[in-house]
């Protein structure tokens, strides 16, 4: 069963797609008990935090059962505005937001420095009743041959394993009930406004957020914007685009056209090669050197690259990893493999809650059919075909899906060669947005606040909360990594005389 041990892993890594009105309809929030903050620490960050939890209700209906949330508070560096702080969402589903404390304080560090950033572990994550499968080690992943096997099939065993350990109702860990437990932190610590900041999947918390309790948020920045109407499960043609977009730029650039010419059909031809038969070679570990064997199938290429068009520093790699490849050396795409470390931190109970009850439910035969003319987007309704009638998680209300409608102040941002969450969604969850602004920086990527000026302008914005005066020409920029002309780096390297 050696082969067979990453097939959970492989099964949700194709599914993966990455606060008051106090006492309103299915509020969890009036049930507090007291945060007694304590000094604590999390990595990569060298500040003090201050931590604490609330306890909330597991579920909406019995109130017996009891569930800690967890949070901590970056202080701000000059505390200006004591009755505000910024309150930050995590992606995923199933990122823990303080594991990413140095993250966030790296993102909003202008605006913290006079507010306070308040970061809570979502229901399922981190400290807050972790929901999390097990996962084989990176030795492992490399040796399955993930082509070989009926690997949705075997994964529903692997599903039931899972839900086994966990032993939780997993309706109980949704995008509402989630907001009712931010909002608990919020009334537990003080706070009477908030300013919101969203990433990713923390956009879709943050507008339910702002659905339940509007009174309480001052203004929201949503950045890689995922609309309520919207499936994660669409998110296979973003892919195919960000990817396309590299062959494109290598092709207009001359260095890039003289190194990689063809690189397109150069990435086609590698994928139809490993799925007639897959690599089987050894390899040092990515990370120990030590020598592992790897059985290189198209569907580990596909995922390998898809992850390295999350940020600029692994796309500069793709070209020479698929040209290196399809000369068959391996190693700067086992570079890139290796490099996927944020996969395993996500807790994939959580993430499938979400997915299985607010995703999966309301896919109609018509986005069935289009988001499957996508490899990425046909895998992952497959995957979830097979793990969600598993997990037999209740499907959220309807109202859950429509557009939020608010006058609250909201930035919109998006990157052009975003992987994840295109430009079009912002625009599609602003319809009903009576004072909001969608920026695009045209070339970042996932997460523009992260890459670009946008870090500065969204302390503007909390600072001024007047969108029309934010000067966005900075965003035009570029970010952009030149790209690895062979292991060495971006230069060309010229034939001597």
């Amino acid at each position: 069963m050696t082969n067979y041990r990453g097939r959970i892993r492989t099964l949700f890594r194709h599914s993966l797609i990455a606060l008051g009105l106090l006492g309103a309809p299915g509020s969890h929030a009036t049930t507090l008990d007291t945060a007694n903050l304590t000094p604590c620490y999390t990595k990569g960050l060298a500040d003090r935090l201050m931590c604490g939890s609330v306890k909330q209700p597991l579920s909406e209906q019995d109130n017996d059962e009891k569930i800690r949330i967890h949070f901590a508070v970056i202080p701000a560096i000059k505390q200006v505005h004591p009755s505000e702080a910024i309150l930050a969402f995590a992606g995923g589903p199933g990122q823990s937001a303080i594991e990413v404390a140095a993250v966030f304080a790296r993102i909003l560090r202008y605006a913290r420095e006079d507010r306070d950033i308040i970061l809570v572990d979502q229901r399922g994550t981190g400290k807050s009743t972790l929901l999390q499968c097990d996962m084989d080690p990176l030795e492992a992943q490399f040796a399955f041959n993930d082509d070989a096997l009926p690997i949705f099939e075997y994964s529903r065993d692997e599903t039931q394993k899972c839900k086994t350990k966990l032993n939780t109702d997993l309706s109980h860990f949704t995008t509402v009930a989630a907001a009712s437990d931010f909002e608990a932190v919020r009334l537990a610590l003080g706070y009477q406004k908030l300013h919101l900041f969203g990433a990713s999947y923390g956009t879709r918390i943050a507008q339910e957020y702002m659905r339940r309790y509007p009174q309480a948020v001052a203004s929201a920045t949503l950045d890689g914007v995922v609309p309520m109407q919207q499936s994660l499960v669409a998110i296979g043609e973003a892919i195919d685009k960000s990817l396309q977009a590299i062959f494109i730029d290598c092709a207009e650039k001359a260095d890039c056209r003289q190194q990689y010419p063809k690189l397109d059909q150069q990435y086609q031809t590698l994928i139809t090669q490993l799925e007639a038969q897959p690599a089987i070679v050894q390899i040092p570990h990515p990370r120990t050197h030590r020598p592992i064997p790897l059985v290189l199938t198209q569907s580990k290429v596909r995922s390998a690259v898809r992850m390295a068009l999350y940020s600029h520093t692994t796309r500069a790699l793709v070209p020479l990893a698929i040209s290196e490849a399809s000369r068959e050396n391996y190693l700067p795409l086992v570079g890139l493999m290796g490099s996927d470390s944020a996969f395993g931190s996500l807790a994939m109970g959580m993430h499938s809650a979400i997915v299985c009850g607010e995703d999966w439910p309301v896919l109609t035969p018509q986005e069935r059919a289009r988001f499957s003319a996508t490899y990425f987007g046909r895998m992952m309704i497959e995957s979830l075909d097979a793990s969600c009638p598993v997990w037999q998680v209740d499907a959220v209300d309807k109202t859950f899906y429509q557009p939020l409608t608010t006058s609250i102040p909201t930035l919109l941002l998006s990157g052009g060669l975003d992987p994840a969450t295109p430009p079009e969604w912002a625009e599609l969850a602003m319809e009903n947005m009576a004072n909001a602004r969608h920026l695009i920086a045209e070339e970042a990527t996932h997460g523009v606040a992260a890459q670009s000026c946008a870090d500065k302008l969204v302390a503007e914005f909390i600072d001024h909360g007047e969108l029309k005066r934010l000067d966005a020409s900075c965003l035009s920029k570029t970010a952009v990594k030149r790209y690895f002309m062979n292991p060495n780096g971006p230069v060309l390297v010229k034939e001597e005389p």
